[in-house]
């Protein structure tokens, strides 16, 4: 009796020591899943917030595209403005008779440039954080960069035609032809003394007036066709971003 009661107490004490290790077990296993849970949460909490950052980045990148294509149409509309206004001076140049008519071309006619840049607030900082580098979409990121790339070397394109036709305008030939606008805008009277080829109907001066004239119109179509181009690319890179959810 004395050897089976120690051998029952011995089981009982073994079942209480397997029972612990089991409920040990469970415990160190609730927390491992509790851990497991909370990092995929995290990470599920993450990324989601990284997804928020680039859709606001997408947003704000759409925004100044439609603003690069507002800039664009902008600046297509005033060189329609400047080509035409060079073709009809050309056509006055070729059909003027007059002293009069001669003042008229010069009082008129406007040379000006344009500032043609694309606004990359949003690409630059989404640059400088990263942001750009880590898309998921590969693709429209390569769209993205090539875009504002174009932007860039097309830009830079346009500024060296208007510092080309900025070194005529200055060159010493067209001296007078500033003078007198200048002073036609003032409602100076004009000296046919000081300036006899006003009189003249084929005078050196106004060919060279009209040469002029002729390279800011080629210049101003040349720039028209190129911004035009900008304009498509930003609109066709506008289509292809991701549609706001907001």
């Amino acid at each position: 009796m004395l050897f089976l009661r120690k051998v029952r107490q011995k089981s009982m004490q073994k079942n209480r020591f397997t029972s612990y290790l089991l409920y040990a077990f469970g415990e160190i296993l609730l927390v491992v899943l509790g851990i497991l849970i909370a990092v995929q949460f995290n990470n599920q909490n993450n990324e989601w917030k990284l997804d928020r950052i680039e859709e606001l980045s997408l947003i704000r990148l759409s925004e100044d595209l439609q603003s690069d294509i507002d800039r664009f149409d902008f600046l297509i509309t005033r060189l329609s403005e400047r080509i035409e206004l060079c073709d009809s001076t050309l056509q006055l140049i070729s059909t003027q008779e007059s002293m009069g008519d001669r003042l008229a071309i010069i009082e008129i006619h406007q040379i000006n440039s344009f500032l043609v840049e694309g606004n990359t607030t949003t690409y630059e900082e989404m640059i400088n954080t990263g942001r750009l580098y880590s898309m998921k979409n590969q693709d429209l990121r390569s769209q993205i960069i090539d875009y504002y790339r174009t932007v860039s070397r097309w830009s830079k394109y346009i500024e060296d035609d208007y510092e080309h036709l900025s070194g005529l305008m200055t060159h010493p030939r067209y001296n007078d032809y500033w003078v007198i606008q200048d002073q036609l805008w003032g409602d100076v009277k004009i000296s046919t003394i000081k300036y006899p080829w006003l009189l003249e109907k084929y005078s050196r001066e106004m060919k060279d007036i009209e040469g002029l004239i002729a390279q800011a119109d080629d210049i101003f179509r040349s720039s028209s066709g190129n911004i035009a181009f900008l304009k498509r690319e930003a609109e066709g890179l506008l289509q292809n971003l991701p549609p706001s959810n907001e």
